[in-house]
This record gives structure tokens, sequence and C-alpha cells, in this order.
């Protein structure tokens, strides 16, 4: 791929601690950024302050996926995954008697369908070179997370809420790889551990309804498949289960409805 994706994996790290550091500051400075962009036509720190706790949200986003290196401990199949989507929805809290430091307590329980399609395979076990890879194949996810976040509630202005949190949960991976021209596959469903790392920005378009965009760093820990030719299991260093974790940086946007 022309953009390494540690290097995006990094990147978004890096922008979500940058997000922490002015979430902290932005909490501590707010009457001088009220005082800086105060005017008739903006929105005051109270014009959109919900006073619905609870929200749902829809969201949609891209995958950027990290390499993969499934493998038993003998062998590996090296994968490669073209840029996948994700959509989900979420049902929410705010905590607002709950406040650390200015900041406002969020929790979130989140249902996504995530997919990527395979790009390259690479199997050790044939020596150098890539596969053939089947057109269709792909690994897709049932993910479930529950989350907590910290938002700091107009700290930019302008109904403009950069918030910071993670969360646990599980995801039910379905590997539909096929390669090779003799049916060899990696077509296992596997349920997993899985967390994530998220910052971004959220915006209120009224008293009810805002949008959101965000960045996160995700993973799923130890997925994987048994390696097979057709449904047939494969004997010696080349069987077996092959497991990697599943690290993906994750861009989503949407749209939250208090009630």
């Amino acid at each position: 791929m022309l953009i390494s994706l540690r290097n995006i994996t990094y990147k978004a790290l890096a922008v979500i601690a940058m997000l922490a550091t002015f979430i902290s500051f932005s909490t501590s400075q707010k009457t001088f950024a009220a005082d800086l962009f105060s005017d008739e036509g903006t929105k005051s720190s109270d014009q959109f302050n919900h006073s619905n706790n609870w929200y749902i949200s829809l969201f949609g986003g891209v995958n950027f996926n990290d390499d993969i290196d499934y493998t038993n401990g003998q062998t590996t199949v090296a994968t490669d995954f073209d840029t996948g989507f994700r959509l989900g929805a979420s049902i929410g809290r705010k905590w607002k008697h709950y406040q650390v430091g200015g900041l406002v307590p969020r929790t979130e329980l989140s249902v996504s369908y995530s997919e990527s399609d395979v790009d390259t395979l690479d199997f050790s076990g044939n020596g150098a070179g890539n596969e053939v890879v089947a057109s269709d194949s792909q690994i897709s996810a049932l993910n479930v997370i529950a989350s907590v976040y910290l938002d700091a509630e107009n700290a930019l202005g302008h109904g403009l809420t950069p918030y910071i949190g993670g969360g646990i949960g599980f995801s039910h991976i379905n590997h539909d790889i096929i390669y090779g021209g003799a049916a060899l596959n990696l077509e296992d469903d596997d349920t997993v551990f899985t967390w994530h790392i998220t910052g971004g920005v959220n915006y209120d378009l009224n008293e009810t309804v805002s949008t959101f965009i965000d960045v996160g760093y995700h993973q799923a820990i130890d997925a994987g498949s048994e390696r097979r030719i057709g449904l047939a299991s494969i004997a010696g260093a080349g069987g077996g289960n092959f497991e990697d974790d599943n690290d993906q940086v994750v861009i989503r946007t949407g749209l939250k409805f208090n009630f």
C-alpha cells in the first residue's frame, strides 16, 4: 500500500493524545474561549445545553486495517486488506452530576458491522510471492462494545464539544478467505475480546440533534481460523488454527439524537 498502516496508526494515536491534551487545556480556559468567540450571532455556552441525558446515535465510517499475519507458530498467512467500512448504532447516557475536572462522563453501548476485502495474501509455506486470492475474500465482524467517554462540553464554543474515551467488548469475526486456486481457505468464525481508544468532536445542530466525527484505534485479540483445503483439515506445519490480532484505525461520523 502507498501509505503504511502502521504510520496511520501512530498518527491516529498522536491525534487522540493531542485531543486529550487539548480537552484538558480547553476546560481550564473555558472562560477565555467564550470571550474570544462571543458575538451576537454565536451560540452562547448554554444555548444548546441539552437537558436530556439519554441519546441514540447512528454512524458510518471507514476501517484502515493493519496487516494480519495469521500464524500457527510454524507457518504464516500474511494478509493485507483494502480499506473497509463500518456501520452501527449506539445508545448512551450523560452523567452530568459526576463531572471529573469539568469533564462530563458519558457511557455508551454500541453495535456495529465492519467489513474489509483481502488485497494480497502470502503463505510462508509456499515460499516467497503472493497467492492468487478469490475476488470475494474478506473478513467481517459484528462488534458489541461498552465505552466510557469524557466530554468537554462546549469547550470550543459554537456548540463544539471535544471528547475522548475507550471501551471493551467482543467481536464475532467471520473469515471468508479463499486462495491458491485449490480451495485453500480460512473460513471459520471466531468470537474474541476487543478494545478501543477514541477521540473526536461533537457539534450541536439544535437542542436535540448533533453530529460528530472521531478517530479510534481498535484491536480484536487473537482472531483466527483453521486453515483447510475445502472442508478437509490440513496435517503438519501448514495446518491447525492460525491466529493474530486484528488492528484497525477507524474513522466514524454520524448523528446523535437526544431524548
